[in-house]
């Protein structure tokens, strides 16, 4: 099989570091498109490795695809994109080839960010004390109010985004801010992946730092420039 790591546009990249079996990476071309890829790579055993090993390939391979993002503009594959032959892998280009330069082009300049955020709740506690009727309506109390407080930070999610938002159209008027919210994970009240003009991305980290200040019970956390994987539609 030949696992695929991302396409670009042509020129070839010189770096060919070593690829999830150890060996040099390489590089196929079609026309203006270039495919970073890995000959004879065992899909089937990739998805058989044990759970550490696996991790860690899955890791080889977005070290492998950021590393390039951080030379030129691409379009990510997920981990175990693979095709049967050099020539599937060229017919793909050839037929995708117009949706393919339109993403380049529109993606062109933009990385992803993942944001993440924790906010500290406040301690809401029934009284221990309180027995039979008094005990009920004091839990009933504090469901309301941790209904409310959750009410609260998906509202003030929504006025962090509007104040990027807002910052962005001043730095960029043609820019309409991108962001897919998603699924959270341990403590986090917010995980969401940004599309943002890699120019402007600090300047947005600096503007949005008044909100947080007036909001001190978020902790709000950016990534490094990502490639694109959720904005590629």
């Amino acid at each position: 099989m030949l696992y695929t790591f991302a396409i670009l546009l042509a020129p070839l990249p010189e770096a060919t570091p070593l690829g999830i079996n150890g060996k040099p990476i390489q590089y196929l071309s079609r026309d203006r498109l270039v495919a970073m890829i890995e000959p004879d790579v065992d899909i089937e055993g990739l998805n058989l490795l044990p759970e550490q090993e696996l991790m860690q390939a899955i890791i080889h391979h977005d070290r492998l695809v950021c590393e390039l993002f951080e030379q030129r503009t691409l379009l990510p594959l997920r981990f175990g994109t693979a095709f049967v032959s050099i020539a599937a892998l060229e017919n793909y280009l050839e037929t995708e080839k117009d949706n393919l330069l339109a993403s380049l082009a529109r993606l062109d300049g933009y990385a992803e960010f993942l944001v993440t955020g924790t906010a500290i709740a406040p301690k809401i506690e029934a009284d221990s004390n309180l027995k039979g009727r008094d005990y009920l309506l004091a839990k009933r109390s504090q469901y309301l109010q941790q209904e409310q407080w959750q009410s609260q930070l998906q509202q003030e999610i929504l006025e962090y985004l509007q104040i990027l938002s807002a910052h962005l159209k001043l730095a960029a008027p043609a820019y309409q801010l991108q962001y897919q919210t998603v699924e959270t994970k341990g403590t986090e009240d917010i995980r969401v992946y940004l599309l943002l003009p890699r120019s402007h991305s600090q300047a947005l980290q600096i503007a949005s730092q008044s909100w947080q200040d007036q909001h001190s019970h978020w902790q709000i956390a950016w990534s490094q420039p990502l490639p694109p994987y959720h904005f590629l539609g």
